[in-house]
């Protein structure tokens, strides 16, 4: 049933380019969740200890990512969810080093903040747009040889890649093309796309694509971007689905795991974009606003 209606949401949107609308009028907000703000005021406190002010930019991750700083899908998103959470010194600081690299957008993330995307959308290809120091630029799931530069990097979304045709397999970027929908002003597809998959929920996450390429691991880059979706289109609040989100909160650090099975709710770094798409969800959730 999934397939079917996945396979028909792409008939409709397949190869269709957006151009941006005015602001749609929201549905009536969702009623806020009791104790969501130490959550974000947690990993707000995460965003700010990555940063680092000699390059006036937040590293991907405290680990695995310390050497990657990615401008638009991690800093620019970063620096909208600070804007939207009153933390304005941090969000111009990051705005001010976006305008010096010249890289505030990428043609994806920029749905985040309520812009209008090409759908479906563009396959990924990282550059390398400045390195520090000497060494190699560490990309994930490489083995690089020498020891590793501080490479300030950008996730591009550019024609030459292709079109992700199969999204709908993915929980995140079906959550995400209901937001840009909802962008679009287009409602009634966007609560269609949501309600779709919100309905394949099995409790702890999605078994999608990445869940199949990953053995059973579960990304919560999907919850996040779902909670959000939900969020915007006052949809009631999805209680399983929040408290997965987070759950993967570490308590320690307040920044947002990126990955998590059955049995092992924390699993590698939390990282900015994740963290950052985290907030912005629970944010939402918590202040509902006609604007964002």
């Amino acid at each position: 049933m999934k397939f079917c209606l996945c396979f028909t949401a792409l008939l409709l949107l397949a190869g269709c380019v957006y151009t941006p609308t005015t602001v749609p009028t929201p549905l009536p907000p969702p009623t806020p969740s009791p104790g969501l703000d130490t959550a974000i005021a947690n990993g707000q406190r995460f965003l700010a200890g990555q940063y680092n002010p000699s390059y006036g930019l937040l590293q991907e991750s405290p680990n695995i990512g310390q050497h990657r700083y990615y401008l638009t899908n991690d800093n620019a998103l970063a620096a909208y969810v600070f804007e939207q959470t009153g933390e304005s010194e941090m969000a111009a600081t990051l705005r001010a080093s976006l305008d010096r690299y010249g890289y505030d957008r990428n043609g994806f993330v920029e749905v985040a903040w309520g812009e209008v995307i090409v759908w479906p959308p563009l396959h990924h290809k990282d550059i390398v747009v400045e390195q520090k120091g000497s060494g190699e630029c560490d990309f994930l799931d490489a083995e690089e040889a020498g020891p590793l530069a501080d490479c300030v990097l950008q996730e591009t979304h550019t024609p030459d890649l292709g079109f992700f045709y199969d999204w709908s397999s993915f929980s995140n970027l079906h959550c995400m093309g209901a937001v840009n929908q909802y962008n679009r002003g287009n409602l009634a597809v966007a609560r269609w796309l949501y309600e779709t998959e919100l309905s394949t929920f099995d409790g702890i996450g999605w078994a999608d694509e990445a869940w199949r390429r990953r053995d059973g691991v579960y990304e919560t880059i999907g919850p996040a971007w779902c909670v959000y979706a939900g969020a915007l289109l006052g949809a009631p609040v999805n209680k399983p689905l929040l408290a997965v989100l987070l759950a993967q909160q570490n308590p320690a650090t307040g920044g947002f795991h990126t990955h998590y099975r059955r049995d092992a709710f924390q699993l590698t770094d939390p990282n900015v974009e994740t963290t950052s798409l985290a907030l912005l969800a629970l944010y939402t959730l918590q202040y509902p606003s006609p604007a964002r």
